[in-house]
């Protein structure tokens, strides 16, 4: 698949003097500006910005991201006795997990052995003893707590609310990374660099290679998912309409979509899962044509999709047994994006690794989930089918797995940057297996 980079124009080149004279207490001289009118008149300018800043703080590893990812590397990385830092532009740990409030993990293991072992395991048994997750289910706010515990007693420091912005470069090698944050922008030096974004934004500002969507750059939809109160599980379990792999659930969704109670002609629907005593959490709807890397299309996809789960409320209470009395109580505060950059590395997991169930050498774990390509547009049935085909007739069977070798979290073009998490270098169809939460681990 030819490699799609971004279609923006390349950043200015920063003057010499930011590598050579610097005495990396602080980068540049005093702050200028300089501006360009756009060439064809409108109000759109580019900018060269130069700003004095601070190299605030010093580490051994600097993890960016606390998703699943960046938390197990960081915690692996601080418990070999490095200095670890780990930053993140949300207000809490567990990305996906907790912010943006997926219910629930896809398999940790093929039925017969654990895949999800090391530190992965360690939050498993943690998780199911404090009452963070119920089997697979995720109690978002009890895991924040243990993933902080975690992080805290293996000594790594946490930034939150503090955002990656940009790299300087030496050579091959990342020298300085600049982050944002209410304090100011700031510079970190690290002996090695972890990009953990799942967007993989630290690589790609270093000038490795990605591949980005299908062949014609679409990417899979996300899901804003929901937390639901007022819900009768018992009830609801005897209504036989859970999801669009149940026949009962296909036809209530068709039928609210031919009256309008819902917009959007999308059947494919994970359904809910109890995730504590009293509340339940939803993984429901799609956002289509969304772009993760530009912030208008996830800014209008996130309002679009607010009314969708507003519909979804309708339509549950409505149709859906237990659901009378239920109330929509909130929405994620991030979108549970599926897709983005794909860096490349030094190995492409790809399909066919998948259908081999490939071995490796150089091998650091082994995961068996489906191949979970969601539609990149609606589509009814179709779309439905079109998933279905993906992820029901690859799947793994008891037993079989896929190796994970450790050249995938090897950027091409960068010397000093690990990846981990869902921006490693696998085709579209292993990364659609792998980005899941116990994948990550």
């Amino acid at each position: 698949m030819k490699s799609r980079r971004s279609t923006k124009p390349p950043a200015p080149s920063r003057p010499n003097s930011w590598a050579t004279n610097c005495p990396w207490d602080c980068l540049s001289t005093s702050p200028t500006r300089t501006t360009t009118p756009n060439p064809e008149g409108t109000s759109a300018m580019t900018v060269i910005y130069q700003k004095e800043l601070a190299v605030k703080h010093r580490c051994d590893i600097c993890v960016v991201g606390a998703g699943p990812a960046g938390i197990a590397a960081a915690i692996a990385a601080a418990r070999q006795g490095k200095s670890v830092m780990l930053f993140d532009s949300l207000a809490m740990p567990g990305g996906m997990s907790t912010a943006a409030l997926v219910p629930v993990l896809m398999p940790w293991s093929d039925g017969d052995n654990v895949l999800c072992g090391g530190i992965g395991k360690e939050i498993m048994d943690r998780a199911q003893a404090s009452g963070a997750m119920r089997g697979g289910a995720i109690y978002a706010e009890r895991c924040k707590r243990l993933y902080e515990d975690m992080l805290l007693e293996a000594g790594v420091v946490i930034s939150y609310t503090t955002t990656l912005i940009d790299v300087i470069m030496r050579g091959q090698h990342i020298d300085l990374a600049i982050f944002n944050a209410k304090s100011g922008t700031f510079a970190v030096k690290a002996q090695r660099y972890i990009d953990a974004s799942g967007d993989g934004d630290l690589a790609a500002m270093a000038g490795a290679p990605y591949e980005i969507g299908d062949d014609q750059g679409r990417m899979m939809p996300g899901t804003l998912c929901s937390l639901w109160a007022g819900v009768d599980w018992q009830e609801y379990r005897l209504g036989g309409a859970y999801s669009h792999n149940d026949d009962n659930m296909l036809a209530l969704l068709r039928k609210a979509v031919a009256e309008g109670m819902l917009s959007q002609e999308d059947y494919h629907l994970t359904g809910m899962t109890k995730t504590s005593d009293q509340v339940v959490t939803g993984n429901l709807s799609h956002c289509f044509g969304i772009n993760p890397l530009d912030e208008l299309s996830m800014t209008a996809n996130l309002i679009e999709n607010r009314r969708f789960c507003a519909e979804y409320e309708r339509f549950y209470r409505s149709y859906i047994r237990g659901f009378a009395n239920a109330e929509l109580a909130a929405t994620g505060s991030v979108m549970g994006v599926r897709e983005s950059r794909r860096i490349m590395g030094d190995y492409v997991l790809n399909a066919d690794d998948y259908q081999k169930r490939a071995s490796f050498p150089d091998e650091i774990g082994r995961y068996n989930f489906g191949i979970d390509i969601h539609p990149s547009e609606p589509g009814g049935d179709a779309a439905l089918d079109e998933h279905k085909k993906h992820y029901i007739g690859r799947r793994y069977s008891r037993g079989e797995s896929y190796g994970i070798p450790y050249r995938i979290l090897c950027p091409q073009q960068v010397e000093n940057v690990l990846c981990a998490g869902r921006c490693v270098s696998a085709d579209r169809a292993v990364m659609a297996s792998l980005r899941v939460i116990p994948g990550c681990w």
